[in-house]
């Protein structure tokens, strides 16, 4: 994952009110703050608010689907690995929520029935299904991947779009996208985001090896949520306490930077954050709009922090507390601190948008 990846995300969903995925193992705590996120995003969109309960629903639905019903490869570990996919977005007055996770082959013909059976009611028809299904407990082995269905179905008001991808010769990959207008106007099929286009996404992820991303607001108040998923992932992840503050500190920086520098546009500080993990380190990068009066400001203070070295780095840092209360034109302590803590300089891009802003992205390795 390079400064590339930011701009190959953002260029596709630069236009999306929001937009968050998540790839990686689910738990309780996941999805508690993937929704929690995703209502704050919700509650900002004044065409959105009056479905939030619904969303929060059918993002519920969605997480319970993985981690009741989803496959584990992980036979080293001897235990349940809840892994799987998570988008949600709103564009074009359309909210997507699209869900996948890995489904045992021998069991997709008898899921894909079900799925046909629901999209094949109508509004009355789910609703006499559900009560049926109730009465007589007609619920898989898992307990409720039928009435989940259903439900999905009857909330949304849509129609369940879903597809089966090849894993491997035991496992396959099973999507679903569920999508909601206000007042369940029925979506044609001409919808302008694919489940193909959000398949594609995952497996950009997949190949990069990122966990999370995150395109919207980061005023102060919605970086909150970002940074519980992501201290959930490290406290899984990394069992080094010292290399975990660490991590998560320059998280918070960069997050802090992109929240302060980034142009206010419609009373909102748009921008997208990526974090990735390699074997060994945490990559994190981050991508907003500047003025292109800042560029060559910017372009210089990164610059100049990327030839210190760290003795040079800590004087600097330590000269800028000394200077906090007092006026100074320079690089931003900030910036200093993230560059004294991590493994290798600050790599960063420029791309020019228009005559009034430029896309600034950095990539840095934790």
């Amino acid at each position: 994952m390079n400064t590339k990846t930011t701009f190959w995300f953002f260029d596709r969903i630069h236009e999306d009110n929001l937009c968050l995925l998540y790839n990686g193992r689910f738990s309780d705590e996941i999805t508690n703050k993937l929704i929690e996120l995703s209502e704050y995003n919700i509650n900002n969109i004044d065409a959105l608010s009056k479905m939030k309960k619904k969303a929060s629903f059918l993002m519920a639905e969605c997480f319970q689907n993985i981690i009741r019903h989803g496959e584990s490869t992980d036979k080293q570990e001897e235990k349940v690995v809840n892994e799987g996919f998570f988008l949600t977005k709103n564009w074009q007055g359309i909210y997507y929520i699209t869900s996948g996770n890995l489904i045992d082959n021998k069991k997709i013909e008898n899921l894909e029935r079900q799925l046909q059976k629901v999209n094949s009611l109508d509004k009355e028809e789910l609703k006499v299904l559900y009560r049926e299904v109730l009465e007589n407990q007609e619920i898989s082995d898992k307990g409720g991947a039928g009435l989940g269905l259903i439900e999905m179905a009857r909330k949304s008001g849509q129609k369940l779009e879903y597809k089966f991808e090849d894993f491997n010769s035991q496992y396959s990959l099973f999507y679903n996208q569920i999508l909601l207008k206000a007042e369940n106007e029925e979506c044609s099929d001409d919808c302008p985001f694919k489940l193909s286009e959000a398949i594609g996404y995952h497996q950009k992820m997949v190949e990069e090896k990122i966990l999370v991303i995150h395109k919207g607001d980061f005023s102060q108040d919605a970086i909150f949520p970002v940074l519980k998923i992501i201290e959930e992932n490290l406290r899984k992840q990394h069992h080094d306490s010292a290399s975990k503050k660490k991590i998560f500190h320059i998280m918070v920086e960069l997050l802090q930077n992109i929240s302060h520098h980034c142009i206010k546009e419609e009373n909102k500080r748009e921008g997208i954050f990526l974090i990735g993990k390699t074997d060994d380190y945490f990559v994190i990068n981050t991508g907003n709009h500047i003025e292109n009066s800042e560029v060559e400001k910017f372009r210089k203070q990164l610059e100049y922090l990327n030839n210190l070295n760290g003795k040079e780095l800590k004087e600097l840092y330590l000269s800028k507390l000394r200077e906090r209360n007092s006026h100074n034109d320079g690089v931003g302590i900030g910036l200093v601190d993230i560059a004294r803590r991590l493994i290798s300089p600050i790599n960063y891009s420029f791309e020019k948008i228009d005559e009034t802003k430029t896309f600034v992205s950095l990539n840095v390795i934790a």
